[in-house]
Parts: C-alpha cells; structure tokens; sequence
C-alpha cells in the first residue's frame, strides 16, 4: 500500500503514484510524490465543499453571509461599483466630457431571492457633473462575484447607454 494520501479504494490512484519508469530520477520521483499528495488533498478538499453546500442549495445559510454577498440597493460598495465603472467607460470609451457625482435616493424595485441567483432590481437619481439627473438602473446578484464570494452589479442611465446594451430606456433592467 502507498503512503501517499490518496482514496484506499483506488487502485488507479495507488498505481499512479507508485508507478516508476527505469531512468527516473530522484527528482521525477520526488516531483511525482508532491503531485500525488496535492492532487489528493485537492480530491479532499473538493468532497468537503459539495457536502458544505448542502445546507447552501437546501437554503439554510446563516442571513449574516447572505447579507454580506447580496448587499442592499444603498449599500455603499454597489454604489461606489457603479460610479467607478462609469467614469472609467467615460474616460476611457464615450469621453463625452462628464462624468457621474454620485447616486441618491435609491430603492428596490424587486427581489428574485428564490431563483438560484438571487437578483434585486434597483434604481437611482444620478447625478451628473454637466448638471443633467438622469435615472439610473442597476441589478445586484448575490454570489456572482469572483469566486462567487461578491456580487456583481449591472447598470444603466436612462438615454446614456450609446450601445443599447440594455435595449432602449435601460428596458432589460427596469423590471
């Protein structure tokens, strides 16, 4: 038997890591050990995750963690997201010369916190450094992140959107 860490019951992983060529040397040897191990601490790894999830998909998580990856339509992380990514696009895209202050009197317009992707529908009053108050549209989904570990915000500002990637009047996140 191998002392390598790998699934008892598997015998593929058994031969694999003990297999040894004729003009192997110490150095493939020793490769080929630290790869074994890894790869098995990585099976490991992976066989917690799926049963840590469980209570996850049955919808049993604590509401902390929920909050924290799915944040309210005046939390200051989405609202700093969106002006960011605008002044960046403004800079480096449409440089129509303006760029977005800031955003005020925000509310929900929907939750969809029973889909997979829990989604919450938002909008704003945005202020513009050209004087103009267009409304702003923006979707939080919880989880879609890096990793899954954040959230990500898609937005839009009522008659600014040149491309139409959210159709005509920000149609797609109105809702």
């Amino acid at each position: 038997m191998s002392n390598y860490p790998v699934d008892p019951q598997s015998r593929l992983g058994e031969f694999a890591c003990n297999a040894s060529s004729p003009g192997e040397t110490a150095m493939v040897r020793l490769f080929m050990k630290y790869t074994c191990s890894a790869l098995a601490g990585l099976a490991v790894l992976a066989g917690s995750q799926v049963q840590q999830s469980a209570p996850a998909l049955a919808g049993i998580i604590d509401p902390h963690i929920i909050s924290k990856s799915f944040p309210d339509c005046h939390d200051e992380r989405v609202l700093t997201k969106i002006i960011k990514r605008f002044n960046w696009a403004e800079d480096n895209t449409f440089q129509r010369g303006f760029y977005l202050d800031f955003i005020e009197r925000t509310r929900e317009r929907v939750v969809q916190s029973s889909t997979q992707i829990p989604r919450r529908y938002c909008r704003g009053h945005a202020r513009l450094t050209n004087g103009r108050h267009p409304t702003v549209f923006y979707l939080i989904e919880g989880g879609q992140g890096f990793a899954g570990n954040s959230f990500n915000v898609e937005f839009c500002l009522n008659g600014l959107d040149p491309m139409r990637e959210h159709d005509g009047s920000c149609r797609v996140l109105r809702y």
